[in-house]
């Protein structure tokens, strides 16, 4: 299967199985208080068996290719699917809290040492990518050497793509935005006139709620 053909299998197991859904006429509101007519909860495919194995195969594909020690998962949405990689590929894990614990160790990453070890970041889904790279960053004053993050889908926002070419971290992702609404434009899960105003989301996620009559959402910590 080529990288096009496996990122249009993703993206129609993502709106079967409702882990993406769009709605232009009762936008969703973000943590940041963003309005959005894209919402991503890609938890929902963890209770799919069949599309949760096709979903691991793609990671499997990828990173197989890549030399790995070490499969690092994300607290908490990607801590299954790291999991479930690492099985297959018989390779340790770990897992990297937003956070340090207040008690214990006061450990930040949980599993394992990966100091000097070769890592991939595990996550489910990469919007403006501020947590994806202090995840990253995380592991590499752990010591790690990050080969690269891998994530389920991305919204392409220009602003996570230049963090990622900033810190020098390669990223790989199993379907993106594009590729996505053009599949739910051709299956139906979408009219050509929704797909023209999330298109243009997009471009601009701060200014389109503002611009279609959305006021900003609060902002929740």
């Amino acid at each position: 299967m080529s990288k096009d053909a496996a990122k249009v299998e993703i993206a129609k197991i993502l709106l079967e199985k409702k882990a993406v859904t769009l709605n232009a006429e009762e936008p969703y509101t973000f943590v940041s208080g963003i309005r959005s007519p894209i919402y991503c909860d890609n938890r929902l495919l963890t209770s799919c068996p069949d599309s949760r194995k096709l979903v691991c195969h793609a990671f499997h594909n990828i990173i197989s290719r890549l030399d790995v020690d070490v499969i690092a998962g994300t607290a908490s949405s990607a801590i299954a699917w790291a999991a479930w990689i690492a099985e297959k590929l018989d390779k340790p894990m770990v897992y990297i809290r937003k956070k340090e614990k207040e008690y214990g160790k006061e450990s930040l990453i949980e599993g394992g040492d990966i100091g000097g070890k070769k890592v991939v970041v595990i996550e489910d889904l990469v919007s403006t990518g501020g947590s994806s790279m202090n995840a990253v960053e995380s592991c590499r004053e752990a010591g790690a050497d990050v080969v690269a993050m891998v994530a389920i889908f991305t919204y392409e926002f220009e602003k996570a793509r230049q963090m990622f070419e900033q810190a020098r971290c390669p990223t790989f992702f199993l379907t993106d935005f594009s590729t996505l609404v053009k599949v739910a434009a051709e299956h139906d899960f979408i009219d050509k006139e929704s797909l023209a105003i999330v298109q243009e989301w997009n471009r601009d996620s701060a200014g389109w709620g503002p611009k279609h009559g959305f006021a900003l959402g609060e902002k929740k910590n």
